[in-house]
């Protein structure tokens, strides 16, 4: 098993040890938490909520905000655009062609996977990006005794810039006509866990921490 594959099967190790260790009454702690905000109305004027995809317990009461905000807006359709993550050394490898200015479309993993997409590439389904949004979409739905909107997982890969020319994003465009949107992001992308030595390693800028 090459390391790639090892850090992944770590990580959703690491996911759903923290659930369990939250169980349902501080699942539904941070939920009650994530009602500091309400953003449904930012969702029903066409506006994006985006979630953090850290560690549950310091992030989850974001997510639950998110989660409330789609339930409570009397959407029938939710359309979640998450991360992939370069799980494989090919992955990895494509990434930073494109990222140097190589063509996407010249690249097997160009284009935007999820559930229901026939005969397509499959590696969303490895990917921890979405873990911690479906524990607190079913504990929430669960205790308010709703099924709750359709939600769709969309993937994209490779946007290199241009996400309208990906292969698959005219479909994304026809579900979002009707949905409301939600996305997740790593939203601190530096540091020595993502690389950067210790010696270029920046402090957070003012407010940051904040």
């Amino acid at each position: 098993m090459d390391q790639r594959t090892q850090l992944r099967e770590r990580i959703q190790l690491l996911y759903r040890q923290e659930h369990t260790a939250l169980g349902k009454a501080n699942t539904y702690r941070l939920l009650d938490e994530g009602r500091l905000w309400d953003l449904a109305p930012a969702l029903r004027a066409g506006g994006l909520v985006v979630f953090p995809h850290a560690g549950v317990a310091e992030c989850g009461h974001q997510i639950a905000a998110a989660v409330h905000a789609c339930l409570d807006s009397g959407a029938d359709r939710v359309l979640v655009i998450s991360v992939l993550h370069a799980f494989t050394e090919e992955m990895e490898a494509a990434r930073i062609r494109v990222a140097n200015g190589g063509d996407p479309a010249a690249e097997v993993f160009w284009g935007i996977q999820g559930p229901g997409i026939a005969g397509e590439r499959q590696e969303w389904r490895h990917d921890h990006a979405l873990m911690s949004w479906r524990h607190f979409w079913q504990a929430e739905t669960e205790r308010r005794g709703v099924r709750g909107p359709e939600v769709i997982e969309r993937y994209p890969y490779l946007a290199g810039g241009r996400p309208a020319d990906l292969p698959g994003f005219a479909e994304v465009e026809r579900l979002a006509r009707d949905a409301v949107i939600v996305s997740t992001a790593d939203h601190f992308h530096h540091g020595i866990g993502y690389g950067d030595p210790p010696g270029q390693a920046l402090t957070p800028e003012g407010g940051g921490l904040a």
